[in-house]
């Protein structure tokens, strides 16, 4: 049994003839009908019924169908990946992006950059403060999108959007008192998350003096303080819904009150961009209207 056998048999049920099939496939019919011959032979039962105007499928032929059709799926997927190969795109890219960043905005950017390269695997790794600057200084990711930033000398550095970080509370918690005053927040835990960077660990936003829960994950962080158990920053985009129902009360102090930060887009100087990250690099130039001359 060869691939072109089954080919033939499928273009014969997609096109209702023979004649269509050769036809389609630029061969003379009787070339057709010898490929579905010798197959028929091969496997020694008759896959379509010739006693009507048009061939029909057998019971036979039916569940070879079914069958062979996943393996005309995956000869498709694989000349697919083999021609990806001859135009040199890379068969995997790793991106790092900094869990604050407006992911709505970027996977959607992702999900159509994943039908234009269907045989380029996308890695997208979530990470925090300046974990996905050490991942592509590192090498282990090509593209980093993040806030932080401590080698510039090493990279090259687009802003490309922004966040804004709000202080808040949930609700329950800031009506235990009649009147809080920046120095009241130092009573309570202050939620913060913290990255492997420095002996201590990096976060952001802290207050001095203050007490602090050092937690991993920015989700966890928001349902921690949704639960009232401490207060902390979280990115507006996150919480807007929160935030008009009331159950986050936004926090004004003189050293503690909302940030925008920066989003930069990063990679390597010294690392020549493959042609996937070349023009993935592009695409997400367009987060902020810019782009450049390939």
């Amino acid at each position: 049994m060869t691939f072109d056998q089954v080919l033939v048999f499928h273009k014969i049920i997609e096109t209702g003839s023979f004649k269509a099939a050769a036809a389609q496939l630029h061969r003379t019919q009787p070339a057709i009908s010898l490929a579905v011959k010798k197959l028929e032979e091969e496997i020694e039962v008759e896959l379509f019924d010739r006693s009507g105007y048009r061939p029909s499928l057998t019971a036979h032929g039916r569940a070879f169908f079914e069958r062979s059709f996943k393996v005309l799926q995956g000869m498709a997927e694989l000349e697919g990946l083999a021609r990806s190969f001859q135009h040199r795109e890379e068969p995997e890219l790793s991106i790092a992006v900094d869990g604050i960043s407006p992911l709505a905005r970027l996977l959607s950017l992702f999900k159509s950059f994943g039908e234009r390269f269907p045989n380029t695997r996308l890695n997208l790794g979530f990470e925090i403060l300046g974990e996905a600057e050490r991942r592509v200084v590192t090498g282990e990711a090509q593209i980093g999108i993040t806030h932080f930033i401590s080698d510039s000398d090493a990279l090259e550095v687009v802003p490309v959007t922004s966040v804004t970080m709000i202080p808040v509370m949930g609700r329950e918690l800031y009506r235990s008192r009649k009147l809080w005053r920046e120095a009241d927040l130092r009573e309570i835990d202050q939620v913060v998350v913290g990255d492997r960077i420095g002996p201590q660990g990096a976060s952001f936003g802290l207050l001095d003096g203050g007490k602090k829960w050092r937690i991993g994950d920015s989700n966890f962080k928001r349902e921690i303080i949704l639960a009232g158990l401490g207060w902390g920053h979280l990115t507006e985009h996150s919480i807007e819904r929160e935030l008009k129902e009331k159950k986050l009360v936004a926090l004004d102090f003189e050293s503690i009150r909302s940030r925008r930060l920066v989003i930069n887009l990063i990679r390597l100087k010294k690392r020549p961009p493959g042609i996937v990250a070349a023009d993935l690099w592009q695409e997400l130039l367009g987060l902020s209207g810019k782009s450049e001359k390939k």
